[in-house]
């Protein structure tokens, strides 16, 4: 099922394929409510009325509207178009716990970061002016790291506000 695009549209050539499996998708997306029939006959209906007005899309695709294979290749697509679409969904739950896993990770990262990194010196300033602010008791900053002189505003802020 996942090699649908070497099946399907053989007559055609590479280019002429991506450009038509491009607009097919594009036609997917629009009209998620449509079933792949219906979907079809609305990709057909709108290719005849760009050729009657002189327009086409597709100029190499007018010999095969008629045709019985590029019908089946259409219905083809456009099933496993919604067979991926109820892929997704299913492994929507897992991307979202590996996206959260992700991020945790990287957060994880920064802190280790500034963890082995010295305070700046706005992040000095800051510290100093929030604690003159709030009339709270300096810590000692000759050892501190910046994810400590962060976490300390924090809770100034926390507390305060």
């Amino acid at each position: 099922m996942q090699n649908i695009k070497n099946c399907i549209f053989l007559y055609l050539t590479k280019r002429q394929k991506s450009q038509l499996l491009g607009t097919l998708k594009a036609y997917f997306k629009k009209y998620p409510l449509l079933n792949s029939d219906e979907i079809i006959d609305k990709f057909l209906e709108d290719e005849k009325y760009y050729i009657e007005i002189g327009n086409p899309h597709f100029e190499f695709v007018n010999d095969y509207f008629e045709s019985d294979d590029f019908y089946k290749d259409l219905k083809k697509f456009f099933e496993f178009c919604t067979w991926e679409k109820h892929q997704l969904e299913l492994m929507e739950p897992y991307i979202n716990k590996q996206k959260e896993f992700a991020k945790a990770q990287r957060k994880k990262a920064q802190e280790y970061k500034m963890s082995k990194l010295k305070p700046t010196k706005k992040q000095l300033f800051y510290y100093d002016k929030i604690t003159k602010a709030h009339n709270v008791e300096k810590k000692d900053i000759t050892n501190a790291s910046r994810l400590d002189v962060r976490n300390w505003i924090m809770e100034i802020i926390e507390k305060y506000d």
